[in-house]
């Protein structure tokens, strides 16, 4: 078993670290992310309210001709416009996301990133649901709004003590996919592990969906240091790597670069909108980048 965020934490520590996570970016900075999100979220549609007799004006697009049918004269649809939308946040929190630097791990990027989005939204009147995932839901959290909300989900992103430490994201999926109501979706994770096309493009469907991959450069290219032992955080299976060879180098950059065209061919596949964000970047700034041109990163 492990913690989200850390190996054991007390309750005074718990209120630190949330504090901490929510509150390490400047008002100015939150404020741009929450207009920037609110630009770049689908438009929030309209919900029926009424059905009532046609009055000379309204638009007879929205006549009902059914009723109209039974009842030998025009009647109506009446709608009111959605004032908020809805986000679904589906994390990642299998052991492999502990890989990186302390303070600066895929865990930490992730954590980060889904309490900016979580702030985002709830600033701009939006409700907002969590997932955290392994191979199976450890916590969720129904959609909610409001400063009480925000502090449960960023005590859960921080306190979490997860039973599995690997990964099947689909795990999260079922609460998403028996929703009636249309949502966005976030999901961020490493992916390393290959995810079933199927269910996400079920879901792709229904809700525009968003995948973060999050990475970090030692995944990507190894150092020139000699022998180095290599362990799986998930099934515990150990590696040792000559890393002075210019062969093994290659190979492990080979292996970085199938996993990124596997994720690109997943996104693509599925229809989901996917991006990138390195352990060494600020989440801020990448999801700034993002909201501000999301047609940038294509599916």
């Amino acid at each position: 078993m492990s913690t989200v965020g850390s190996a054991s934490m007390n309750a005074g520590s718990i209120v630190r670290r949330a504090r901490r996570l929510r509150f390490r970016v400047g008002p100015l900075a939150l404020s741009e992310l929450t207009g920037a999100y609110r630009s770049a979220r689908p438009g929030s549609g309209l919900t029926f309210s009424e059905l009532r007799p046609y009055e000379p004006g309204d638009d007879v697009r929205h006549l009902d001709w059914n009723v109209t049918a039974r009842q030998g004269r025009p009647f109506v649809r009446k709608y009111v416009e959605e004032r908020s939308l809805l986000l679904w946040l589906i994390i990642d929190v299998s052991s492999s996301l502990q890989f990186g630097t302390p303070g600066s791990t895929k865990a930490d990027r992730a954590m980060q990133a889904a309490a900016l989005l979580s702030t985002a939204a709830i600033l701009g009147g939006d409700r907002v649901a969590l997932i955290l995932v392994t191979d199976r839901v450890e916590v969720e959290i129904p959609p909610g709004g409001g400063a009480r909300h925000l502090a449960r989900l960023t005590r859960a992103l921080v306190a979490t003590v997860t039973g599995s430490r690997r990964t099947d994201l689909a795990a999260g999926l079922p609460p998403l996919l028996r929703s009636a109501r249309k949502a966005s979706v976030v999901v961020i994770s490493d992916f390393l592990d290959p995810e079933p096309p199927g269910p996400w493009s079920q879901l792709s469907r229904k809700h525009p969906t968003l995948a973060i991959r999050i990475v970090d450069p030692r995944e990507e290219s190894l150092p020139n240091a000699g022998l180095v032992d290599l362990v799986d955080a998930e099934d515990g299976s150990r590696q040792t790597l000559d890393t002075g060879s210019l062969r093994v180098r290659n190979a492990y950059a080979r292996l970085a670069h199938e996993r990124h065209e596997r994720f690109r061919r997943w996104c693509a596949g599925s229809r989901i909108t996917r991006m990138e964000m390195s352990t060494v970047e600020d989440p801020l700034a990448v999801l700034l980048r993002h909201f501000r041109d999301p047609t940038r990163v294509v599916r």
